[in-house]
């Protein structure tokens, strides 16, 4: 499937009143998922087999981290990063405070679909690797979480 045929696809999953879609062609899968306020997520995955040597790092576990007790958030795709949902708002989160399951930690923009990026674990963020309206790439760290 090429970017304007996806495109094409996005635009009439975001128009109607569908919730979740899955499209398989070519050994490609491609998700695409409304969440709570009409945002969307996309996910692609290849049905090829990866040697055990090869395999990609959970993304939302960071190996190279020393520390056990560090829980690093990854993006979980493509696009722009954003620390507040409007200008004028304040950060949804900052260095030293507290996060709980399920808070918004920031929003990615991707193909002008807002996706809220929630946090896994609760715990204290230690750091914040991305700067505001920087781009993100699928699998690049986002944040580090001291876990409680």
């Amino acid at each position: 499937m090429d970017l304007d045929q996806l495109r094409e696809v996005i635009e009439i999953f975001e128009s109607s009143s569908l919730s979740e879609m899955e499209i398989e062609e070519k050994g490609t899968r491609f998700r695409l998922a409304k969440h709570k306020g009409g945002n969307s997520i996309i996910s692609k995955e290849e049905n090829s087999i990866i040697p055990e040597k090869e395999k990609i790092p959970s993304p939302t576990r960071d190996k190279g981290i020393e520390e056990r007790s560090l829980f690093c958030v990854r993006s979980p795709l493509v696009g722009t990063f954003y620390r507040t949902s409007s200008p004028e708002e304040e950060p949804f989160i900052e260095v030293g405070d507290e996060v709980s399951v399920g808070q918004t930690l920031c929003i990615i923009e991707a193909m002008k679909v807002m996706n809220e990026i929630t946090s896994e674990v609760a715990g204290k963020v230690k750091e914040i690797l991305v700067e505001n309206g920087h781009p993100v790439e699928y699998d690049q760290r986002l944040f580090l979480i001291r876990k409680d």
